[in-house]
């Protein structure tokens, strides 16, 4: 059913553009597996139009590890660690991006310093929200206000577009690109480094942001010729795959099928509803394009070759022989970007 807003044409939530379009245009999607309860946080968007530069982020609460109740709303409601540090972990962000867009001046460096004031800031906020009593779950595993944070900040300059991905945990950022399809831009903090065993084992991670042990924000530097598509996600996207290179056909797929940013903001939002497990999250930028039509037609050809490889249907895509092959095809280039393993953080 469309709201009002959709009925009069205004863009829906999760749509947005800046400068008529011709500057960049993004959106977010955002889904609860049980409605008032998801722990994932509202995905970040945000781009300062005088000095082109911007914030993309996701936030996904550590429901394991954060099982804890942290926090009592107006109603009485109880939420947990996980819910809260999502959240917290969100507006610490908003704060970095701020403050370091007002420091940084129309032409001073954004990154410069960017993952150890991010996680300062992160601290500092949330050693502010952390409960004061001590709860009843203890564990090694426990961790008070945890969540995964994954991060592209940017600058466009010219013809092209460059920045740094920061992370924490085991949600990604990502770069589509037009020739080149879909390139990892973070390493998950795991003991496993093959995406397709991720995939299959869902390892623990071996660092979350928190309020109540050392965390690391890792950083890694990008940059890449106009257009191009970046976008972060949480595991509720790419976690329930097959294969990673099936979350590019969705990306893709839904892309084709769209007449403008809001319908394939609520393609995405339908089709993962509809695979995924968990609560999902991704925010996505798409500058250099100009308009709705350029961008797709931009990555018809890109369609057309995953549709061919990777798109099938059926028992086949659920063995373990496709998904192998399929990932020995397409792992050098979803890679070919990726920060090294020396670069990752606490292992």
């Amino acid at each position: 059913m469309l709201s009002a807003a959709e009925r009069a044409g205004a863009p829906p939530p999760g749509v947005w553009v800046s400068g008529g379009g011709a500057d960049v245009a993004g959106l977010t999607v955002w889904t609860e597996r049980v409605a008032g309860r998801g722990e994932d946080a509202e995905a970040l968007a945000a781009h300062h139009r005088g000095s082109r530069r911007g914030v993309i982020a996701v936030f996904d609460g550590a429901g394991g590890a954060g099982a804890a109740p942290a926090w009592r709303g107006p109603g009485g409601e109880s939420y947990t660690g996980a819910w809260v540090g999502a959240r917290v972990a969100r507006l610490a962000t908003e704060c970095w991006f701020r403050e370091a867009v007002e420091r940084a001046g129309p032409d001073g460096p954004l990154h410069e310093g960017a993952p150890e004031a991010l996680a300062e800031e992160l601290r500092r906020q949330l050693d502010a929200a952390r409960p004061r009593t001590r709860g009843r779950i203890t564990g090694s595993m426990r961790r008070v206000l945890p969540t995964t944070l994954a991060g592209l900040a940017y600058r466009l300059t010219g013809d092209a577009v460059a920045g740094h991905a920061l992370w924490a945990g085991d949600s990604r950022a990502y770069a589509l690109l037009p020739g080149g399809g879909l390139h990892a831009l973070t390493r998950d903090h795991t003991h496993l480094d093959d995406a397709l065993e991720q995939l299959r084992a869902d390892p623990a991670m071996t660092n979350v942001v928190c309020a109540d042990r050392p965390f690391t924000v890792d950083a890694h530097a990008w940059a890449f010729p106009l257009p191009c598509v970046l976008l972060c996600a949480t595991d509720g996207f790419f976690g329930y795959v097959e294969t990673p290179a099936r979350f590019e056909w969705v990306l893709l797929r839904t892309l084709a099928a769209a007449g403008d940013l809001a319908g394939w903001a609520r393609l995405l939002r339908d089709e993962v509803g509809a695979y995924t497990a968990d609560d999902a999250t991704l925010a996505l930028v798409a500058p250099g394009f100009g308009d709705f039509a350029a961008l797709r037609r931009a990555f018809g050809p890109r369609h057309d070759a995953v549709r061919a490889r990777y798109g099938g249907e059926g028992p086949e895509v659920a063995s373990r022989g496709w998904q192998d092959a399929a990932w020995r095809s397409y792992r050098a280039g979803y890679e070919r970007h990726m920060p090294p393993v020396r670069e990752a953080g606490a292992r």
